[in-house]
This record gives structure tokens, sequence and C-alpha cells, in this order.
């Protein structure tokens, strides 16, 4: 279950909060080369993604429910072998990873060359439940070449995109899927193209359903008879008049989004040792803008106003995750409330810790060095040893990792390695 999201100089991971930048970063921006500066956006888009969607919030809720299974499995065990393969995840995950990945879409990164495109909707079933995916076949001459489904991944890349253009219009993305989003629109509804900021607010529109490629599809369709309206006053007209089918009740994306972020903000406290001080003020806001129907970030958006200005009110609005760079620079949010004033936000090192131990009890990187090192080697005081390239549950020394596995009792459970 390794949600990393992808990208050529960077990646976010979600339910983590932390961003990895293959650069530099400043937190003044002004400082920052374009390609920093685009890619930090695009990372960031993905975070406010994470926050303000249902699909970036039930991601999430469905993570740390997975979190938990792993959890209880290692505090029911009493020997471990590391990676930990087998574990006995309830009905309840596997349904909803086969969902998650069902809508998800083609995984390939690639940019191939093509004359032209032909979209269309397939008809799917699933244990006899009927559901539509986008297409594209991508024809050279006349002859069908590739086939692409498009699903939530091209949307949440295509809009990072589109952000990111703001601020570095000469990045070269691959064609996908992280042009997926501006071809469709181009087959659906050029005009749009026009003001990309129509297109971002649709995409957020559209990352607010299970299936986004396809409420994106009918959304670009549907926008059609109303091109006097701006990107926000899209946002606010559809978020309302749209609605699901939840529990076998119609239900309002407004409505359905405010009971989704209340639902992850309760799993969220209950998957951490630190309480919600940090991350709280994002939640009053987020649920704020939701309940008066606006988008922080679309308002901006329209703002005649400087873009690095905009980027420091969106992260006064939303806040800013964890940053790390290739260089070893790390950026921690700072804790609010007044013993830890000044200090990295509790909430962010408890995170860290779980995203490092679980990352190295599950194998997610194929590495046995703990990710941190680079950061821990040099800090002030470095604070590595030989545990750090392979038994880290074995360091005595304190630090990120020891912190969360002494709680999970590693040390005590795991007695070799499988290399």
């Amino acid at each position: 279950m390794n949600d990393n999201e992808y990208e050529l100089r960077g990646f976010y991971k979600p339910h983590f909060f932390s961003i990895f930048l293959n650069g530099e970063f400043d937190i003044e921006f002004q400082n920052l080369q374009k390609n920093d500066l685009g890619t930090f956006v695009h990372e960031y888009t993905h975070y406010f993604q994470n926050i303000t969607t249902v699909f970036g919030l039930k991601n999430s809720i469905f993570f740390f429910h997975y979190l938990y299974e792993v959890k209880k499995h290692i505090n029911k065990s009493k020997n471990l072998t590391v990676p930990i393969k087998k574990i006995p995840f309830s009905d309840g995950i596997l349904q909803g990873k086969a969902i998650f990945d069902r809508y998800y879409g083609t995984k390939k990164i690639f940019s191939p060359e093509y004359d032209n495109i032909k979209v269309y909707l397939k008809e799917n079933a699933d244990n006899d439940r009927p559901y539509k995916m986008v297409h594209f076949d991508l024809v050279k001459g006349k002859k069908t070449i590739e086939t692409i489904e498009l699903g939530n991944l091209c949307v949440k890349e295509g809009m990072a995109r589109l952000c990111q253009l703001n601020y570095d219009d000469e990045v070269n993305h691959p064609t996908f899927p992280y042009k997926s989003v501006e071809l469709l629109c181009e087959i659906l509804n050029p005009e749009l193209l026009e003001d990309r900021r129509k297109l971002i607010a649709i995409c957020i529109l559209a990352l607010n359903s299970q299936n986004s490629a396809l409420t994106l599809y009918e959304l670009l369709i549907e926008v059609r008879t109303e091109p006097e309206l701006n990107g926000l006053e899209i946002y606010q007209k559809y978020i309302v008049e749209r609605w699901i089918v939840h529990k076998e009740k119609k239900i309002s994306i407004q409505d359905f989004l405010l009971s989704t972020i209340y639902e992850f903000k309760e799993t969220l406290a209950g998957s951490i040792y630190a309480e919600l001080q940090h991350f709280e003020k994002m939640f009053e806001n987020v649920i704020e803008s939701v309940k008066t129907n606006t988008s922080p970030l679309l308002e901006l958006l329209y703002l005649e106003i400087d873009n690095i200005e905009k980027l420091k009110n969106l992260i006064s609005f939303y806040g800013i995750p964890h940053i790390r760079t290739i260089t070893g620079y790390e950026f921690y949010p700072l804790g609010s409330n007044e013993e830890n004033e000044g200090n990295p936000a509790l909430e962010f090192l408890d995170l860290l810790g779980q995203s490092i131990v679980i990352e190295r009890v599950l194998n997610f990187n194929d590495d046995t060095i703990c990710s941190l090192y680079t950061q821990c080697q040099r800090a002030e005081e470095d604070i590595t040893d030989e545990h750090c390239f392979e038994t880290q549950w074995m360091r005595e020394r304190p630090c990120a990792f020891k912190t969360v596995s002494d709680n999970w009792k590693l040390n005590m459970k795991i007695k070799h390695t499988n290399h």
C-alpha cells in the first residue's frame, strides 16, 4: 500500500503529509529557481487534494484503517520476520483496496507518438454492478497503438500540472498521466483551455467523486452551456447541485465532503499518539470554506496579486506539510501550543516516525537503510549508528524510528531479517 505520488522531481506522501523535493526549498519562495518552485507547487497541490477533496480524504481514511490492521498484526505477533509479508487483512480492507484500484486508471508513465485520440466510455461490471470508465484509444495511421484508461491518477496529476504551470511554464511532463486532463478538455470543450482556472475548478469537483475521470468527462460537457461562469462560480454551482448516492440516500457533494472531513479528522486523531494541534486550525479553515461554499484556492487564482503572494496566502489558510530535500534540508511545520511553540509540531514527528517504520518493515522502498539516514547524518548532532543500515529497531539512541519502533515493541518481536 505504498501510495507516494509520483513526480519527476519530487513526490508527496499522502497520509503522512510529507513532501520530498529533488531540488532546493526555501520558505520565502522568491529565492527559488523556477523549476524548484514549480515542483513544490505540484506537490503542494497533492497536499491540497489530500485534505480538501473526497478522493484525497477517503484515500487517507482507508490508509489509516489499513495501518491499524498492520499495527494489530504486529501487536498480536510474538515473532516477526522483516519484511512482513502475510498480514491477514479484513474483507473491508481488501474490498476497499479493490475499489481504489478499480478507479485508479492506467499507471503507465510515458509519452507515445500518435496521430489522434478517440475518447469513449467503456461499460464494465464488478459483481454484477455496472460502472463506466473513460478510455483513450491512441491512433497512429489507421491503427490503435495503445489504450489508456483514465482514472483518478490522471485527474490528480493533471490538476497538479495545471497549478504548476502558473509557476513554471517550461515544465515538460510525460504525456500520460500528466496531460490527460488537457487532452480530454481539448476534445470535449476546447474553449475551456483559454482559462486554466476553470479546468482546475472542474478537477477539484471531479476529485470529489469516486470515479474522478468519469465526473471530469461529464462536467466538461455540462459546463458548455454556461461559458460565462468563471472557475470559482463553476465550483460553487456544481458542489451544491451535483449529488451522489451514499448509503442509499442522495447527498450533495458539499454535504458529503463535510461529513468526510469530520470522518478524516476522527480517523487521523485515532492513528497518532500526539494531540491534533497543528492540524486543528487547518481543519477549522477547511470546514469553514466548505460550509460557506467557497474555495480559497480558486479565489486566489482570480486575484490580481503576485503568484508568490497567492502561494503564501494559500499556505496561511491550509498549512504546509513536512518537507525534505535531496540535499538533506528538512522543514517542519511548527507547534502551536505553548509547550511546543517554536519546535516541530508533534503530529508531524509522530507521522514521520510511523512512515519510516512502516516503509522499513513492509519493504516499501526495497531498501534496508532508514529513509531519514541522510537527514540524521547532516543534523547538528550526528545520531546515526550501524543499526541505521538494516536493524533500526535495535537502536539505543533516540530517533524518530526508535520512538515508534519501541511503541510497537519491534525490538522484542523481530528475530531475523530476510535479504
